[in-house]
């Protein structure tokens, strides 16, 4: 494909993003819960940090991350088991009130009782993320753009970084950290209502009920059992939890960097951080060039090489200037990592799981930055203010060359399936409900099969094992030695052995060569019995051929 050939796909790719009614809604939504995620975050961290210096600043930040860190892969099983827009305004709701119930401790509580609100305010915000990105493979109808509507995501997220931070900047200096939170409690509340009634399809749009405790840690239990049996995704999800170990090392140095080192006051940390969301705005749109591609593996090496070599250049100690930007092209190779390790994750890990996955993912995002604020603290006693992002820098490193043999076993395993599959899937009513993930993950179980003239395909009486679509040719279908239709390209038929465990009801015969399409047993009752439309289009359908049946 030439450059100008790609470019225009890559625009049409994002023009129907931006046509999608729902991602729009989902996208600004994604925003202020960055941005709130950032501000609040960043409150605490210096309202802390002005109360007991980089200690009390990391222990505040733990004690919020580690009750998250147990909170989120339970939370995410809502993301699985209801509807994903309700678990979604879900969880914006209950941030909001969170964060209203932080500005008022802020405001008139001892500083300890503020700490507790802190915690609770940040298990609250642990549901969004896993559902936000689970939600996302169902809006998708082709895998160029499920990786448009990652790349918008990371627009979003950087977005929200850049004016979190910045609004921290502004209202801390004006009001206070209270002021913060109640700001972003109601922002957060309107994120809320725009996300309640999204037009779902396929396996979100499915309802189901969390029958209690037990229902919920057996729902999450399938969750972790599913990247317990996939090493490479279980890898790919620890590599995550590394970048976030030092994102919450950063977290702590900035404001380090911020008041002690550059000088800039309280406000001077949300500077900095801006600084990181600008460069992830600007890099979230060059992601774009990942649109279309199968391997992702290099630009996720790339990006990491390039965040190493940033942080660990703040070491020099530059002025004001260089460091924003610094931090301005680390933030858009972040973008770079985020896309392509979230893109890969949900291109490997099942549909019906998928928001548990990612609610563990949160969960070592969590841990990671507890651990990375913890940290912070012994890193600037042994290396200083400024050195302590030369160790950092080498972290990265040897993390990125840690995880390369298993970006390359993923890339492989994760290639998309032959286009024109995913299109006769896409084409068959039993599949059309099916999301882009769902269709791809099944296209990889088709097997082609050739059938000369006058053969039979199946009898009637035989037991079914296997569905089959007709590509090309013609075939006869005969109920006794009588003939009751023919059907051809586009067509199917052995559905009903498999749905209703009966033997087969009718004998398909060859009238001309046939290429055929064969879907074992299991994949095809995994794939239609997890879409609510699939199922009723063949209920219905499966009900007028028996009755066709019964007729003779």
């Amino acid at each position: 494909m030439s450059p100008v050939s790609r470019l225009e796909g890559v625009r049409e790719t994002y023009a129907r993003v931006a046509r999608n009614r729902s991602l729009r809604r989902v996208a600004f939504a994604f925003v202020v819960f960055n941005a709130e995620e950032y501000a609040i975050w960043l409150a605490f961290t210096i309202y802390a940090y002005g109360r007991g210096g980089p200690g009390e600043a990391g222990a505040v930040a733990m004690a919020q991350l580690v009750p998250a860190a147990i909170v989120a892969p339970f939370a995410a099983v809502l993301g699985d088991r209801m509807r994903r827009d309700r678990a979604l305004a879900l969880g914006y709701t209950s941030q909001s009130a969170a964060a209203a119930a932080c500005a008022v401790a802020l405001w008139v509580a001892p500083a300890p009782v503020a700490y507790v609100f802190a915690v609770v305010w940040s298990s609250t915000a642990t549901l969004t993320r896993p559902v936000h990105y689970a939600i996302l493979p169902t809006l998708a109808s082709t895998p160029g753009e499920l990786t448009a509507a990652n790349s918008v995501s990371s627009s979003a997220e950087a977005l929200g970084i850049f004016l979190g931070p910045l609004a921290n900047s502004v209202l801390i200096l004006v009001e206070g950290p209270g002021t913060v939170c109640a700001a972003f409690a109601v922002f957060t509340g309107i994120a809320g209502l725009t996300t309640h009634r999204l037009d779902l399809h396929g396996a979100a749009s499915a309802t189901g009920r969390v029958e209690g405790i037990t229902d919920v840690l057996g729902s999450a239990r399938r969750g972790f059992m599913a990247i317990v049996r996939d090493p490479p995704a279980g890898a790919l999800l620890l590599f995550g939890g590394i970048q976030f170990l030092i994102l919450g090392i950063l977290d702590v140095f900035f404001v380090v960097l911020a008041i002690d080192v550059l000088s800039m006051g309280d406000g001077g940390t949300g500077v900095l951080n801006a600084a990181v969301g600008v460069g992830g705005l600007v890099g979230a749109g060059l992601t774009a060039i990942l649109i279309g591609r199968s391997r992702l593996s290099l630009p996720i090496e790339l990006a990491v090489g390039c965040m190493a070599a940033m942080v660990a250049a703040l070491a020099f100690e530059g002025g004001v200037g260089t460091t924003i930007a610094l931090l301005a092209v680390a933030g858009a190779a972040r973008s770079f990592l985020d896309v392509g390790t979230r893109v890969l994750l949900q291109r490997s890990v099942p549909e019906d799981t998928l928001s548990r996955v990612f609610g563990l993912q949160e969960s070592l995002m969590m841990v990671g930055l507890a651990i990375g604020a913890g940290l912070a603290p012994l890193l600037i006693a042994v290396f200083g203010d400024t050195g302590a992002f030369t160790a950092v820098g080498a972290l990265l490193l040897l993390s990125g060359a840690a995880v390369w043999p298993i970006l390359g076993v993923l890339d492989r395993r994760s290639s998309g399936p032959d286009p024109e599959l995913i299109a006769i899937l896409s084409r068959d009513p039993i599949f059309r409900p099916l999301d882009q993930s769902e269709l791809e993950r099944l296209a990889r179980h088709l097997e082609p099969i050739l059938v000369a003239a006058g053969t039979d395909v199946i009898q009637q009486g035989d037991q079914g094992d296997r569905f089959f679509m007709i590509v090309d040719g013609r075939v006869s279908v005969t109920i006794g030695g009588d003939l009751v239709r023919e059907l051809g390209p586009g067509d199917h038929f052995g559905e009903i052995a498999l749905l209703r465990h009966v033997p087969r009801t009718a004998t398909v015969s060859a009238i001309e060569d046939l290429r055929l399409l064969a879907l074992d047993r299991q994949p095809f009752l995994d794939a239609v019995n997890w879409s609510r439309a699939s199922i009723e289009w063949l209920d219905a359908h499966i009900d007028d051929r028996l009755s066709e049946l019964g007729d003779r």
